[in-house]
């Protein structure tokens, strides 16, 4: 059974349209470029068409270390509370500088027209690969992008079930898919019965120096072709 890369599947039709099942599944994998066998690229496509797939909790960074991986970063979440002043966002501080802490309803938010302001950052791990702005001074790290499925805590953790058109989708392609590898496995075949053709003549059945004829004939290349033609009572060989 061929083994196959994420574009590979994706190129035979194996997998769904949807963008973020298709995350799932090179996550799942371990990568886009990570081989899988034909058997679980389907196995893993019926998971998802039965318990639906997997959405993007939230997205992290890993970092270039000096041994060549990326590794995971420290992931900070910190939120900021304020007002809308003159159209720009002005922090609320509580007494004496310390953090504010609103009372937030279901109802009515936060009241006073207070807003939340969330924002993420990243540590990044010892031993990671970085460059010094000549500008700033600081540090620039070497970093990516990841997708981070079904985590505790975190909106979208859960599972959605494709719609109908999507499993429509999935149907079609999967056919396309098959009569595809039908063709190619065809024209493979195709070729290899001509190339026995092209090799099974008279010089295809002679034997290599030092072998042992088996089809009557000599070997090859050290008596001619085994063909005599008679001159005047006398054999010449061809």
């Amino acid at each position: 059974m061929a083994a196959l890369d994420f574009g590979m599947a994706l190129a035979r039709g194996m997998l769904p349209k949807s963008e973020i099942a298709q995350r799932d599944l090179a996550n799942l994998a371990g990568g886009r470029n990570i081989f899988k066998s034909e058997d679980w690229w389907n196995k893993a496509v019926d998971k998802q068409i039965k318990e639906g797939y997997r959405e993007v909790a939230h997205t992290s960074k890993e970092f270039l270390t000096e041994s060549g991986d990326y590794l995971p970063g420290k992931r900070n979440v910190s939120t900021t509370y304020g007002r809308m002043i003159m159209g720009q966002f002005s922090p609320i501080s509580g007494p004496f500088g310390t953090p504010y802490q609103p009372t937030y309803h279901p109802l009515f938010g936060y009241g006073g027209g207070v807003q939340a302001r969330t924002s993420v950052s990243y540590e990044a791990p010892e031993g990671s690969i970085f460059t010094v702005d000549p500008r700033t001074r600081q540090k620039q790290y070497i970093s990516r992008d990841i997708d981070v499925f079904g985590s505790s805590g975190f909106p979208g953790s859960s599972r959605k079930d494709f719609t109908a058109g999507e499993l429509k989708d999935i149907e079609k392609a999967a056919a396309r898919g098959a009569a595809k590898v039908k063709a190619e496995t065809g024209a493979a075949k195709a070729s290899q019965r001509r190339l026995r053709r092209g090799t099974g003549g008279l010089v295809g059945k002679a034997m290599a120096t030092g072998a042992k004829p088996a089809t009557g004939l000599p070997e090859l290349g050290t008596t001619g072709l085994g063909m005599t033609a008679g001159l005047f009572g006398a054999d010449i060989k061809l």
